[in-house]
């Protein structure tokens, strides 16, 4: 008796679970096996695409400004926008009732992980007043900061919010913004000397080649992924102490040592 329900038992279990097969949903993960587009297929695509609006008032203006930066995508699925001849992807915000000069912060990341294959997304600012009309527009520079934190690393900038008539803020790229390129901290090959966390966007950059030395610049692209918002302290270490070009070449640390205790 003991050896048949051994016996029973498990094809019991087997049925029942066959008979739940109808309720039980494996779920199915699909991955994004795409390489990210290079630059001239996302200026094509910007070029292709049918424009929504052609003046500012005609922009949407629904979000608020983040009180702490957060993530937005630019990609092909992005509205586009023709504004005085320049076709642009865009973002538009409704900045908070002025008190006190404020600053926004952007941040960007290379869209590949090998930068010799990347661009950068570029932001360029535009305030606008109640009726819809500029008041300044900005092509916003970025520095490079890299920090253990991988969202902590990239490229950076801000623009202050000093004007109280601003009412709103708009992202797009201007044609300028799209023709300039980024200063990178290193060359490709020299990220092979660097310990990224693991986790890094950046952590897969590598080289068979040696460390070389020179210059390495990151050019812009109309789409990416971009994190704005109020700036925060975090954010504010990061603009501010980000590389915005080729540091100038010194005589070393010795003579300016020497120099210094001179003049001491």
């Amino acid at each position: 008796m003991l050896r048949a329900l051994r016996i029973v038992l498990p094809l019991l279990a087997i049925a029942a679970l066959a008979g739940c097969t109808h309720a039980i949903k494996v779920p199915l993960f699909s991955f994004d096996s795409a390489p990210p587009p290079s630059r001239d297929m996302a200026i094509q695509r910007l070029k292709d695409g049918t424009p929504c609006c052609h003046v500012w008032a005609d922009l949407p203006y629904h979000d608020q400004l983040p009180a702490r930066p957060r993530e937005f995508t630019i990609d092909k699925f992005s509205p586009v926008a023709d504004l005085a001849g320049d076709r642009t992807h865009f973002l538009t915000f409704v900045l908070p009732k002025f008190k006190k000069p404020y600053r926004v912060v952007f941040q960007t990341q290379p869209s590949a992980r090998h930068l010799g294959n990347s661009f950068l997304l570029a932001p360029t600012v535009t305030l606008l007043n109640a009726d819809y009309q500029p008041i300044s527009s900005t092509d916003v520079p970025l520095c490079v900061y890299i920090n253990w934190r991988p969202s902590m690393s990239g490229g950076f900038g801000a623009v202050t919010i000093d004007d109280p008539n601003a009412q709103y803020l708009v992202v797009t790229t201007s044609k300028q913004q799209l023709a300039a390129t980024t200063y990178w901290a290193q060359s490709p090959t020299s990220f092979s000397n660097v310990n990224m966390p693991s986790a890094s966007a950046l952590a897969s950059i590598r080289s068979a080649t040696p460390v070389t030395s020179g210059s390495f610049y990151v050019p812009h692209g109309p789409e990416g992924t971009l994190y704005l918002g109020k700036m925060t302290p975090a954010y504010a270490n990061a603009v501010d102490n980000g590389l915005c070009g080729k540091p100038k070449a010194g005589a070393g640390l010795l003579p300016e040592l020497r120099h210094a205790l001179q003049n001491f």
